[in-house]
């Protein structure tokens, strides 16, 4: 983009701005601050959110050179060598410049929507594009309001198409991205029941999707999908595939290969064949959605099948893991452009601020020897504090002549020579980001430097952790601190990554069960105050050193406490009051000598009082609550009479939050909550799933009919079928119930119970009916599609108790879209 100030202040109706800035140029629009690269050609929007204003960070952008921003109309700021455009909604201006933006290019566009697969079609359906066209495409998932905004200001006259993708939650919120997005052509992939909650009925939610087409010349989609299909009708202008019903593209015939499927694809006469490399329902399904639009745009089919032979598995989303050697690897190798590399940074950055960097990068796709990518990766090197670069592919060696001498360089020429000299790189306690065009298939590499090779993972999702912290964020309401329990290593997902993100996405504190793991916290350089709910004998000069706060339960462990420190030393302490729950806590009689010690010692500080419900999810107990919470008012003031300063109240917990908002106080507790688990169907119905637990079919076998299976025989296949054998067993964490339950796994779209008992290592899944099973491929043991509370419902347990009990076997993925 290129533009002046004159032409933005027509453009936003603003025309109070500083006239000597008039002819000023712009060439990149910004949001975050942390993403500025090149500040003398940025214009700033300054958005606010409901824990940030952009406006706080212009005057140390204006320090470091940018000079044009846009501003809400109320904000009060002048700087003498800046221009503030003043705008109504400073989100609105950015999307207007997108709307304006779009306007100038005459070039084929394709809107893709769907409930699942679009950045994946997106990213399949670039790969084929790009053997004819130059393709602009939103990086990552960029789906939302601000991020197609965003994506569509990346456009430029090099580009020959684009693709762009729209995610809504909503009624309503289509047609802005329409405006912007001005789809030429549509795609839309399927319908399911993610955000099922924002729309009255599937079809309402058909019907706000198919509003991007409302302007398009045609739109792909998948004929099978009733609700999709009918509006298609009335929309007009639809291409349909299908297998088994009558479309414009139908699949004749599907051959099952070594390694994928050959499809036979009809178009009234004309039949073509394909390659495709996958077998799964629903890669299939991604797949076919990119061979019938790659048509549509004019590509060949020796084009096409050129493009799907570059096709693997993509790891959609970034993927943090231990690696060897004390190293911490985070891999973002399914797509390469200048902005998915500053993004993947940026999370380098909010993840770990301590560990020495080392950046493996590849060549981009479709780099040319001019075109300035070295220098744009040169830069971020600097600016993100890489200190030492790996290089991969011919054009990448420019690296050389344009990085920082302080950064050590090593360069390769290809993938495979890099494999080969993964242990002489030395690599050992350093964060390794992993970035690479997907042709390099450098998660190869990701792969021979983890820490574990077992074929079962848990996936934790840390952007549905910060969707739910605001989810519940919303409900305490404004003022309203948080405090995350991340005991229990953050219920199985792994306590410093979890805290890492809490602490970046601004909670007011953390609580852990026992002293040891505030300790690792603190090793691994949280700074957020720490409670620590039970101290045990653990001696508090040492809680002290690391700054933890204890619990403080009882007269005779406060008199411990006060012997050992003299009430010095301690960061501060908090009060528990046993108001009906019978665990840890003080008791009514115990009030007066407190609030006498408390008196006598007030270098003693108390940070917080609380207690903890005992039924708070429950309706039933609702009276019982009410006296807790009665119980605690009393008690706690009590004890706040007697402190020389007010100390936080909190006595909900993320279970009671949604039942029991009165009862908010200060401060509330969230633990199960942030992982997607509230007994309040209301609240469950916003919250995301956090957890997946995926394993892999080590073999496929034939069973007759009568055949058992397992310990003691416990299976039986009532006919002759097949089973899969799943390198997962109750040493992983799977409950030995499960399959005395025949808990149904999730196998290529379909359930599939498991038949007979759990094995240490091992299960088995009868996989009759199912199509295209095959060895090494992967099954989701809970996750969206088999949730957690059903399993735990089956085995006679409770989400927690599985999620505590994921082996340390298992390796934990940390995905970040």
């Amino acid at each position: 983009m290129r533009y002046t100030v004159a032409e933005l202040g027509t453009l936003f109706s603003c025309d109070t701005y500083e006239r000597s800035f008039a002819s000023y140029t712009v060439e990149h629009a910004e949001t975050d601050s942390r993403s500025v690269l090149h500040p003398a050609t940025t214009v700033f929007f300054a958005l606010r959110g409901r824990r940030f204003n952009g406006e706080d960070f212009i005057p140390q952008l204006a320090g470091e050179g940018v000079r044009v921003f846009v501003v809400d109309s109320q904000c009060a700021l002048n700087l003498p060598d800046a221009c503030l455009l003043r705008v109504p909604s400073v989100l609105d201006a950015l999307q207007d410049l997108a709307i304006h933006h779009r306007k100038q290019y005459q070039i084929p566009v394709v809107g893709i929507t769907g409930s699942n697969g679009k950045t994946i079609v997106k990213e399949w359906l670039y790969t084929l594009l790009r053997e004819r066209y130059r393709v602009c495409k939103n990086p990552k998932s960029y789906n939302s309001q601000l991020g197609v905004a965003i994506s569509v200001l990346e456009l430029d006259h090099s580009h020959d198409i684009a693709l762009f993708e729209a995610g809504i939650s909503q009624t309503g919120e289509m047609d802005r991205l329409r405006e912007m997005i001005q789809p030429t052509h549509g795609l839309i992939t399927n319908l399911g029941d993610a955000h099922q909650a924002g729309f009255s009925s599937p079809d309402a939610k058909a019907q706000e999707k198919m509003q991007l087409f409302r302007d398009a010349a045609n739109f792909i989609y998948r004929k099978d999908y009733a609700s999709i299909d009918a509006m298609a009708t009335l929309h007009g202008g639809g291409i349909s595939w299908s297998q088994k019903l009558d479309a414009g593209y139908t699949i004749d015939r599907l051959h099952k290969k070594p390694h994928g499927l050959s499809v036979w694809l009809r178009r009234g006469n004309a039949i073509h064949s394909f390659d495709f490399p996958f077998e799964d329902e629903a890669s299939l399904e991604n797949g076919m959605h990119c061979i019938v639009a790659s048509l549509e745009l004019g590509l060949s089919a020796e084009e096409i099948q050129r493009g799907l032979r570059q096709l693997h598995a993509l790891r959609m989303r970034l993927e943090q893991k231990e690696g060897l050697r004390g190293c911490l690897l985070i891999n973002d190798s399914y797509s390469l452009d200048l902005k998915s590399l500053q993004l993947a940074l940026q999370f380098v950055d909010q993840q770990n601020q301590s560990m020495p960097r080392t950046l493996v990068v590849s060549d981009f796709a479709g780099q040319q020897a001019d075109d300035g990518l070295p220098e744009g990766v040169a830069q971020l090197a600097v600016k993100y504090q890489v200190q030492k670069l790996i290089a991969v592919g011919p054009l990448m060696a420019q690296l050389r002549k344009v990085l920082d001498p302080k950064i050590a360089f090593r360069h390769f020429p290809d993938p495979e020579a890099l494999l080969a000299h993964a242990d002489a790189l030395g690599l050992h306690d350093e964060l390794v980001l992993i970035k690479g065009a997907r042709h390099f298939r450098l998660e190869r590499f990701f792969d021979a430097l983890s820490l574990s090779q077992h074929d079962t993972t848990l996936e934790i999702d840390l952007k549905a952790v910060a969707h739910n912290l605001a989810c519940y964020r919303s409900l305490a309401g404004h003022g309203v601190k948080c405090m995350a329990v991340v005991k229990a290593a953050a219920y199985g997902s792994g306590h410093y990554e979890i805290a890492r993100l809490l602490e970046f996405h601004g909670v007011d504190y953390l609580a852990v069960a026992y002293p040891d793991e505030g300790i690792a916290l603190r090793q691994k350089g949280i700074r957020l105050p720490i409670l620590v709910l039970n101290p045990g004998g653990v001696d508090f000069n040492r809680m002290a050193e690391y700054r933890l706060e204890p619990e403080v339960y009882s007269i005779r462990q406060l008199l411990r406490l006060l012997e050992e420190t003299g009430g010095d030393g301690i960061a501060g302490i908090h009060i528990k009051f046993d108001t009906g729950m019978h665990r840890l806590g003080f008791g009514e009689g115990d009030l007066a000598e407190l609030a006498s010690l408390l008196s006598q010692n007030p270098r003693l500080e108390v940070r917080s009082l609380f207690s903890h419900l005992a039924a708070s999810d429950r309706s039933e107990h609702d009276a019982f609550t009410h006296r807790q919470a009665s119980a605690f008012e009393a008690m706690s003031s009590t004890i706040q009479d007697v402190l020389p300063r007010p100390a936080l109240r909190h006595l909900l917990n993320s279970g009671g939050l949604a039942r029991h908002p009165q009862y908010a106080y200060d401060m509330v507790r969230l633990g199960i909550g942030l992982y997607g688990f509230d007994a309040d169907p209301g609240v469950a119905r916003r919250l995301e799933k956090v957890h997946s637990l995926k394993t892999r079919i080590a073999q496929v076998k034939s069973i007759d009919a009568g055949e058992t299976v397992s310990y003691n025989r416990s299976g039986k296949l009532a006919a002759a079928g097949k089973i899969g054998v799943l390198s997962i067993g109750y040493a992983d964490g799977l409950p030995r119930q499960a399959g005395e339950a025949a808990w149904p796994v999730w196998i290529n779209r379909r359930r599939a119970p498991l038949v007979g008992n759990v094995c240490m290592d091992l299960c088995m899944v009868d996989l009759s009916g199912i199509e295209h099973c095959t060895e090494g491929m992967e099954v989701e043991v809970f996750g969206k599609n088999a949730p957690l509370e059903m399993l735990a419902e089956a085995t006679g347990t409770i989400p927690y108790e599985i999620l505590c009990r994921i082996s340390g076997r298992v390796k934990r993925i940390f995905l970040q879209d």
